[in-house]
């Protein structure tokens, strides 16, 4: 909930430039799935 509440507050002060806020929210959830990726990684082995 919290790491909602910050992309959404980044968002808000980021308003008139759209495509640098697509890039943070792809980023963002990169950084989730690779971090979700390497945690179910390290429980198999």
């Amino acid at each position: 909930m919290q790491l909602i509440l910050f992309i959404y507050l980044k968002t808000t002060r980021m308003k008139g430039s759209w495509k640098s806020i697509v890039l943070y929210v792809i980023r963002i959830i990169e950084l989730v799935l690779t971090g979700a990726a390497g945690g179910a990684a390290s429980q198999l082995f």
